[in-house]
Formats: C-alpha cells, structure tokens, sequence
C-alpha cells in the first residue's frame, strides 16, 4: 500500500492562512472593523470637505490625515491577532488543530500572514480617504505620489510591528477572550498612558510602538524631534513631546517585528509541547 504525501509546508501555509481569512469573515470581525474604518472615513472625509479643512498644501492634507493613524492601526492589529495563539488552547477546536500532522510554525506562519492581510487592507481604507479628500481638494497632480508610497511603506511595517507584539501577548493566555483583552488594553491604553507619562520627564519613548507609528505622517511634513513646551498649569509644568526621526521610527518597528514573531514562534512550540 502507498503511503499518502502530506502538502507542502507551503501548501499548509496557505491553508492555514485562508482558514484563518475564512475565520474572520465567519466571526464578522473583518466585517465589524470596515464598517467601522468607513465610519470614521467618511465622517472625517465629510466634515473636512464641509469645512474646508485641507491645510496649506497636498502633503500637510496627508500629514493631518495620518497623524492618528497609528492608533487606529494599533486597535485594527490587535483585534486581528489578540487571540491567534490562545484560541487553540481555549477551546475543544483548537485542541483537535493541534494533533494533525501540521508544523505549529507553519500553521502560526498562516495565521500571522493572515491577520497581516486584513489588518493592512483596512489601514488601505483609510489611506484611500486621505487621498479622496487630497484629489477633492487639490486635484491628482498635486499628490505626492513618493510620500504617500513611502507612508504606506511605513504602514506596512507598522502592521507587521503590531501584528506580532499581539502574537507574542496571546501566546500567554490560553483563554482567546482574555488574550484579545489584555491585547487591546496594553496595546491601545498602555502606550497612550506610557507616552502621556514621559511627557513630563523629558525622555524620549524610543521604546514605545505609538512613538515609533509618528514616523506613518513624516514623508509628508518632518517635526521637529523634540518640542519642550513650559508653563502648563498652575504648577508650571514643562511637557516634552517627540517626534521620532523617520530612520528612527522604522528601526523600533522592525525590533517589535523580529523580536515579536520570534518569541511568539518559540511560545507557541513550548505551549504545544507541554500541553
């Protein structure tokens, strides 16, 4: 008798990341998150077209547009990848995916390319506001088609960031509720916290990933690295804000990337093997 042939790793790969894909349109996650984007593109889009507020140029349009993108990315990327390790040690599916004959490296390779995918899709959402409402006021030759590739170029990096500090997150909870909590919580909350409290004490959040997502709006206008603002109170409070330079903020995304995916492939082994 023949023995069967078991796919390809890479065949596994695109299994597992279509199943995945599959798994966030059947959940209505995708779904929740684009209706969601389209909200928020189009009331912003409206009321800048309402009030003509385009800034002074094409490119300051876009920097606007993309100063808070970096948040919105953050909360897209944690919704896509906060449960993907602890999903298949908190519930009876999970547990039945784990003993076929499937590298875990390979399905957690599938998973990660998927939530990359979605999550960058809908971050693509947003960029195709900005550039409905640049066109709108400034017609298409006035686009700064570089910056603007040079931004999305960042974005993706940023997703690919994001994507695996939320693996490397749900690779300690066994329960995916938990996991995608604490997820969106210490990603969205604690580096808003963790920013707003270096504020006060001069040093710069080079550590932080909301710091380094400031480097999406910098193709379009450069900050100045470092603003000290003195007087805020009653008590004279002196605020420190930063602005990474872009060399800066692409280097810290690709730490949390490597780093991240890297320990999340680890994790998810070890947890397999105790299990």
């Amino acid at each position: 008798m023949g023995q069967s042939v078991l796919p390809s790793d890479y065949a596994q790969w695109m299994i597992a990341a279509r199943r995945q894909l599959r798994f966030y349109l059947r959940t209505w996650r995708f779904i929740g998150l684009l209706i969601f984007v389209l909200i928020i593109g189009v009331a912003g889009t409206a009321l800048s077209i309402a009030y003509h507020d385009s800034g002074t140029s094409a490119a300051n349009n876009f920097a606007g547009l993309t100063t808070g993108l970096s948040t919105l990315g953050i909360i897209i990327c944690a919704f896509m990848g906060g449960d993907a390790i602890a999903m298949d040690f908190g519930s009876g599916t999970g547990y039945y995916l784990l003993v076929l004959p499937v590298r875990r490296r390979v399905l957690l390779l599938g998973r990660y390319a998927a939530a990359f995918l979605a999550s960058f899709a809908l971050i693509l959402v947003l960029y195709a506001f900005g550039l409905f409402s640049t066109v709108w006021f400034y017609g298409i030759g006035r686009v700064p088609w570089f910056a603007l590739g040079s931004s999305i170029g960042l974005a993706a990096l940023f997703a690919l960031a994001v994507i695996s500090t939320a693996f490397l997150f749900s690779a300690f909870f066994r329960s995916p509720a938990v996991s995608m909590v604490v997820t969106i919580l210490v990603l969205f909350l604690g580096f808003e916290i963790l920013d707003g409290a270096l504020s006060v004490t001069s040093v710069e959040p080079w550590f932080s990933l909301l710091y380094a997502g400031g480097a999406l709006s910098l193709p379009f206008q450069p900050l100045p690295h470092k603003t000290v603002i003195t007087g805020m109170g009653a008590r004279m409070l002196t605020l420190t804000t930063w602005n990474p330079h872009l060399w800066e903020g692409a280097a810290i995304m690709i730490v949390y990337f490597v780093v991240g995916l890297v320990l999340s492939l680890v994790l998810y082994d070890y947890k397999e093997s105790k299990g």
